[in-house]
């Protein structure tokens, strides 16, 4: 098992040393405003950032990227400010844009994301990919694979093979993922909750050839493919009025339903289920208290995944298994690949850092009461990594990580090699 895994390591490694990002002018091919994407620690208020895209748009009114930068300081702003008629300002929005760029490719961008109705919504997207620029942005490669995802899997797999060779997809993240798929069995189903946890998957998948024996589905997918997919019999059509949305807390309907189809896969399809062990609605603590407790006992923690299993199992022996045998985690102890300017929070390479040491320090008791020679090495590499994440900010954090981890790298100490 151990040489299978170390021959795959090679491949990947392989694989991924030819990810070198584009230059930021390979990137944007036009002169004019940059994608600003917004992030969680901004400061500016929704409101400033509105009126400082506006006040763009109306001197630059050929400028694509502006209104794709209004469009977001936009619909942030009315998520934080509810406007009295959100259709209206749709509406009036996509009007303005189409007077100023019409027939552009962010013309149809903005408007496949505006759009409500699924034929608006297709037609949109298909126009916009027939104006694709040479060579788009990261985030352009990410709405389409996300948007290729139940489809045309022939396109999807050329959409994801001209990201990778674009050199904008981080080789962090693909090993984050890479060790994800490691962790299941053969056959196994992963259930995700965005978008963004299948593409590196699926790159994965049909883009090298690995773990092709996973079945990846992901919540927002039309429902008729995921049955498909995972080979199960169709719920009854009243199936999922038995969950009612709370509109005060609608996250606690989209758990409740992503149990509901996470037990029913589980149980129709007779192969291990798994979902991420990191920021997912189903495992938050957040939501624990109101979510179907005789679901929430099924779920059982692997280290970087969650399994669903009615039949309760050894999971410590699972964990201990997939870190010392299945995850590949040495690239850990290399320099995380270069930040973009305004570089998405979910999907920086430092994030998938960071999930590595939440979700595996959790073994440590039991590695240093039953192997501390094994406790003082993975110790040792979460605490390597935590150094290096704060290389990459400049500025001490992880702060309470660190104690928490530190005490079972000293109290190893003596077992070091």
């Amino acid at each position: 098992m151990m040489k299978k895994v170390l021959v795959i390591a090679g491949i990947v490694a392989g694989l991924l040393c030819s990810c070198q990002p584009q230059s930021e002018s390979h990137q944007q091919e036009t002169e004019g405003a940059k994608l600003e994407l917004w992030n969680m620690s901004d400061s500016i208020s929704s409101l400033k950032r509105l009126q400082k895209w506006e006040a763009y748009v109306e001197k630059h009114p050929k400028d694509e990227m502006g209104w794709r930068n209004l469009y977001d300081a936009k619909t942030r702003h009315m998520i934080w400010h509810k406007p009295k008629d959100f259709d209206y300002e749709r509406k009036e929005f996509m009007q303005q844009v189409e007077n100023a760029i019409p027939n552009t490719y962010t013309y149809y961008l903005l408007a496949m994301k505006t759009a409500i109705e699924s034929t608006k919504i297709k037609k949109y997207a298909e126009e916009a990919m027939k104006r694709m620029p040479e060579h788009p942005l990261k985030e352009d490669y990410e709405i389409w694979c996300c948007y290729l995802c139940d489809k045309d899997q022939k396109r999807l797999k050329d959409m994801l093979t001209r990201y990778y060779e674009s050199g904008l997809m981080s080789p962090d993240i693909l090993y984050y993922h890479y060790n994800e798929m490691q962790g299941m069995e053969e056959g196994g189903i992963y259930y995700a909750q965005t978008e963004q946890e299948i593409v590196p998957k699926k790159m994965i998948k049909l883009v090298f050839g690995m773990h092709c024996d996973k079945i990846l589905v992901n919540e927002n997918d039309d429902w008729a493919h995921i049955w498909k997919l995972c080979g199960v019999p169709f719920p009854d059509e009243n199936w999922a009025e038995t969950v009612q949305m709370d509109t005060d807390n609608p996250s606690i309907y989209f758990a409740t339903r992503a149990l509901m189809m996470v037990d029913w896969i589980a149980e129709h399809s007779q192969r291990p289920v798994y979902i991420s062990s990191f920021d997912s609605w189903i495992n938050s603590k957040r939501y624990a208290s109101k979510l179907p407790k005789e679901m929430l006992k099924n779920l059982y923690n692997e280290g970087l995944l969650l399994r669903y299993s009615s039949e309760p199992y050894d999971n410590i022996a699972a964990t201990c298994r997939n870190v010392e045998e299945r995850y590949q985690l040495d690239y850990l102890y290399l320099p995380f690949s270069p930040l973009r300017d305004n570089e998405h929070y979910w999907s920086d390479a430092t994030d998938c850092a960071y999930r590595t040491i939440v979700l595996l320090q959790g073994i440590l008791p039991h590695y240093q009461k039953y192997n501390p020679q094994r406790c003082h090495w993975l110790s040792g590499l979460l605490l390597k990594t935590i150094d290096r994440w704060r290389k990459v900010y400049n500025r001490e954090s992880l702060s309470s990580l660190e104690s928490e981890i530190r005490p079972y790298f000293e109290a190893t100490t003596s077992t070091a090699p």
